[in-house]
C-alpha cells in the first residue's frame, strides 16, 4: 500500500498486552497492596521477638543495689551503711531477649479473613478487567482488519473513479458528453482520494493507541488475518453469577460482613502472653548472670466513651450499604447483557441486509457500466452508482464489524467463554 508497516496477528497483540499494559500492572500492584495488608494481620496469632543490649554505670544507691544483685555479685560488705549510702560507681551491661506471644484476640483474628477477601475480591476483580481489556483489545484489532479492508475498497473506488474519468473524458473529447460530465468524475475522483487520506491517518491513530495498549512503539502495523464473518455460537452456557467482577462483589460483601463481626468482637477481653530472659554483666555482652520472666495478660476494655458503638454502627452501615450496590450491580449486569442480545440480533440482521444490498449495488453498477460503454447511459448515472457501490461496500465491512464486536460483547457479559 506503499508504505512500511509491521504484521501482528491476535494472539500476539493480546500477550503483549497482558505482559506490558501498564493498567494491568498498575491493578496488580494494587492487588499486592492488599495482600500486604492481609500478611500484616499474622500478628495476631504469631509471636513478636526482641533483643535489645544496655549500658549504663551509676553510683546511685538504689539502682548500684539492684545491679549487684542481677549480676549475683552481691556480698556482706554491701550491707554496710556507709555502702549503702555511697556506694562506688559500677558499670552494667543488660542484654535482654523477650517474646509477646497472642493467645486470644478474636477481633484481630476475624479482621483478617475479612482483609483475606478483600484481597480475593480484588484478584477476581483484575482478572475481571483483564478480561475486559482483551475485549478492548480485539476491538481494537477487529478496528484495524476494518480500516485496511476500507483502504482496500477505497483504492478499488480510486482506480474505477479513475478509469472512469478517462472514459468520461474520451466521450467528451467526442462530443458525446458536456463539460460538467467530467468535472463531476473529477470531484467523484477528488472525494475518494480525500476518503483515502482519513483512512490512511484512522490507521495510524489504531496503530498508535495499539502501541499505547502494548506499551511500545513502532511503525504502522497491519492485521495478520482479514475482517471475515465470525461463526455465530448457538446456544452457549449463561454463567452470569461465575463472572469475575460479579465474585468480586460477593466477596467484598463477605469482607464488610466479618469487619461488622470483628467491631462486634471488639467488646470482648484479650488474652496475651510474654517473657524475657535478661543476662547481667560488668563486660560488654558477658554472660555472668541471668534471669527470666513470664506472664500473662489478661484485658478487657470496658469502655471507650463511646467509640466501639458508633464504630459497629458505620461497619453495619457500610454493609449495608455494600449488599444495596451489589445488588444494583447484578441486576444492572442483566439489563447489560440483554441488551448486547438485542444488539447482537440487530447487527446479525444489518449485515444480512447490508450484504444483499451490496449484491445488488454491484449489479446495477455493472448494468449500468455496460450501457455506459455502449453510449446508452448518462455519466452522472454511472457516477451515482459507482458511489453507491463503494459506500455499500463499506458499510457491509463496518456491520461485519458490528455483528464480530456484538458476539464479543454477549460472550463477555455473559460469562460464557
Amino acid at each position: 500500500m506503499g508504505f512500511s508497516q509491521k504484521t501482528i496477528g491476535l494472539d500476539e497483540f493480546k500477550s503483549k498486552v497482558e505482559q506490558n499494559n501498564r493498567k494491568l500492572q498498575a491493578n496488580e500492584q494494587e492487588y499486592l497492596q492488599m495482600k500486604a495488608e492481609y500478611r500484616e494481620t499474622n500478628a495476631a496469632f504469631l509471636p513478636q521477638l526482641s533483643a535489645s543490649h544496655t549500658a549504663y554505670r551509676t553510683d546511685n544507691p538504689v539502682m548500684a543495689f539492684g545491679t549487684l544483685l542481677n549480676q549475683g555479685i552481691f556480698s556482706e560488705s554491701d550491707f554496710a551503711i556507709d555502702n549503702l549510702n555511697n556506694p562506688s560507681a559500677i558499670t552494667n551491661f543488660v542484654s535482654t531477649f523477650q517474646v509477646e506471644q497472642p493467645l486470644i484476640n478474636l477481633d484481630k483474628l476475624v479482621m483478617r479473613s475479612a482483609l483475606k477477601d478483600r484481597a480475593d475480591a480484588q484478584l477476581e476483580q483484575n482478572t475481571f478487567k483483564k478480561d475486559a481489556l482483551f475485549l478492548q483489545a480485539e476491538r481494537l484489532y477487529m478496528q484495524l482488519q476494518l480500516a485496511y479492508k476500507s483502504l482496500v475498497v477505497l483504492e478499488k473506488s480510486k482506480l474505477t473513479a479513475e478509469e472512469n474519468l478517462k472514459s468520461i473524458e474520451d466521450f467528451y473529447t467526442e462530443g458525446l458528453l458536456v463539460k460538467s460530465d467530467v468535472l463531476s468524475a473529477k470531484v467523484r475522483l477528488n472525494e475518494v482520494e480525500n476518503a483515502l487520506s482519513i483512512a490512511k491517518n484512522e490507521l495510524q491513530s489504531i496503530s498508535d493507541y495499539m502501541y499505547y495498549m502494548m506499551n511500545d512503539e513502532g511503525s504502522l502495523l497491519a492485521p495478520a488475518d482479514k475482517l471475515q464473518v465470525h461463526l455465530k455460537l448457538n446456544d452457549l452456557t449463561e454463567k452470569l453469577e461465575e463472572r469475575k467482577d460479579i465474585l468480586a462483589m460477593d466477596l467484598s460483601v463477605d469482607a464488610y460482613k466479618k469487619m461488622k463481626q470483628s467491631a462486634g468482637k471488639m467488646y470482648l477481653p484479650t488474652l496475651n502472653a510474654f517473657g524475657n530472659v535478661q543476662y547481667f554483666d560488668e563486660d560488654l555482652l558477658g554472660t555472668g548472670a541471668d534471669n527470666f520472666f513470664v506472664g500473662a495478660s489478661l484485658n478487657w476494655n470496658l469502655f471507650e466513651g463511646g467509640s466501639r458503638v458508633a464504630k459497629n454502627q458505620k461497619m453495619k452501615a457500610q454493609l449495608q450499604q455494600a449488599k444495596i450496590e451489589a445488588e444494583d450491580y447484578k441486576a444492572s449486569a442483566k439489563v447489560e447483557l440483554q441488551k448486547a442480545k438485542r444488539k447482537l440480533e440487530e447487527a446479525e440482521n444489518l449485515m444480512n441486509r447490508n450484504q444483499l444490498s451490496l449484491e445488488q449495488a454491484l449489479e446495477a453498477f455493472q448494468i449500468r457500466k455496460n450501457r455506459f460503454d455502449e453510449g446508452l447511459e448518462r455519466a452522472t448515472d454511472l457516477l451515482n452508482a459507482e458511489v453507491r457501490l463503494a459506500n455499500q461496500e463499506l458499510l457491509y465491512n463496518q456491520s461485519i464489524f458490528q455483528f464480530n464486536l456484538a458476539q464479543l460483547q454477549v460472550q463477555f457479559l455473559g460469562n460464557t467463554n
